[in-house]
């Protein structure tokens, strides 16, 4: 059912974290995956161990906040494997403290990298999509773009409410397409579950909605918290 055999799917942020497992779990589903990232020795780990499993990667170093370097890694994507089916907008950080902290230039450095990453990977990606006409892009915001983020600044919370209206104009925009949808994760140990987050928790939603199981899920947001807004204390 959940069966990526003979496309391709590139994963921003593929590194570490929940990048890493995203990248896993798709080359386990048969994708080809492109990591994408600037830590270029632990991509480059990450995709040996994928080989080692007998899946198919290649790492791209790119910056995603700058276009020249989506347009480049979407292009060395297709020479490599012919085509693009997946986008994986998983690439994104931020910082502590409150807005009375917050400088100018670290507002533009995570909104650059959280939102204008995520649009530069898509107007990269789009037209290559659109000419078979079968993509899907998946978007990782965050439980801090349903609310407002306890453990970071304003700058992640506006790029993360950011990231999930975006999704929703490209869902409208692009249908049918290109779907697109949006991954919030969030929740700490303290949630109706039991427990925290963990990476492979959001692979499996990511893989989800990059299969055509879900051919019909677009311009919407998965909550991935263990229903932690349940809970007044959890912290997402």
């Amino acid at each position: 059912m959940y069966d990526l055999d003979g496309e391709t799917a590139i994963v921003t942020g593929a590194a570490q974290g929940f990048g890493k497992a995203i990248a896993e779990l798709l080359a386990e589903a048969g994708a080809n995956v492109v990591l994408a990232d600037v830590q270029m020795e632990k991509a480059e780990d990450v995709a040996a161990g994928i080989r080692d499993d007998g899946g198919e990667a290649m790492v791209v170093e790119c910056d995603v906040t700058d276009v020249d370097h989506t347009d480049a890694l979407v292009e060395q994507t297709c020479d490599r494997y012919g085509s693009l089916e997946v986008l994986v907008n998983n690439a994104g950080g931020g910082g502590g403290g409150t807005f009375t902290d917050l400088s100018p230039e670290e507002w533009r450095r995570v909104v650059s990298l959280n939102l204008d990453g995520t649009f530069n990977c898509s107007y990269s990606a789009v037209p290559k999509m659109l000419e078979h006409g079968n993509g899907r892009i998946v978007n990782i915001s965050s439980m801090a773009g349903r609310n407002v983020t306890l453990n970071g600044n304003a700058n992640y919370t506006a790029s993360k409410w950011g990231v999930i209206g975006l999704s929703k104009h490209l869902a409208r925009d692009l249908g049918p397409d290109v779907r697109a949808n949006a991954v919030c994760p969030g929740g700490g140990p303290d949630s109706p579950m039991g427990r925290g987050i963990q990476a492979e928790d959001v692979a499996k939603t990511v893989l989800y909605l990059s299969t055509e199981i879900s051919s019909f899920v677009t311009g919407t947001l998965v909550e991935v918290d263990g229903g932690g807004q349940l809970t007044p204390s959890a912290s997402n």
